[in-house]
């Protein structure tokens, strides 16, 4: 497992990113998977004001985990508690997945009650921006992914269309299913 950190607005000392190297090695050792050289675990840390964020960004299986948190204790402080978090979803990520029985799950067309609201346009902006890598993943694996990560919506490579698709929770606790 390779630990790459980048320090935005801060500077990390030597001492500091092997503890956090530390940390997550000895935490994730017990999922085989990390036990290969191969796997990049990207940590991001940034510091405003009084306050330190920390983010981890991680492989597990073909998914893709990713936990963050704020403290004003400092670095170590929030990588403990992002550990927790990516424990945490591996953990219902493993159960989830021996639960779950694919077959069995419906994915219920996407109806055509979008309204367009005109009225009220408004100039927005883009704060945040994410880069993923598209996995190639069945509707049900990635109703799966949604789920574990907990989010509202997932785009992904499906294997059935061979195109890209979204899934998305419905305010009535459905799942939708966006195909192009």
């Amino acid at each position: 497992m390779t630990v790459k950190i980048i320090a935005r607005d801060t500077k990390i000392a030597p001492a500091i990113e092997k503890n956090i190297e530390k940390k997550l090695t000895t935490h994730l050792k017990k999922y085989k998977q990390y036990q290969d050289d191969a796997i990049i675990v990207t940590v991001k840390v940034s510091e405003s004001k009084s306050f330190t964020r920390v983010d981890v960004d991680m492989p597990y299986l073909h998914y893709h985990i990713h936990a963050e948190t704020t403290t004003p204790d400092g670095v170590l402080t929030g990588i403990d508690k992002c550990v927790d978090i990516l424990e945490r979803q591996i953990e219902k990520y493993k159960t989830r997945m021996h639960k779950t029985k694919f077959k069995g799950r419906i994915v219920q067309p996407l109806s055509e009650d979008v309204g367009n609201d005109d009225e009220n346009e408004t100039e927005h902006r883009i704060i945040k921006v994410e880069h993923f890598e598209l996995k190639p993943m069945s509707v049900d694996e990635a109703i799966l992914q949604m789920e574990v990560l907990d989010n509202k919506f997932l785009v992904f490579h499906s294997t059935e269309t061979e195109s890209i698709s979204v899934i998305y929770k419905r305010d009535d606790g459905n799942i939708g299913l966006i195909e192009p």
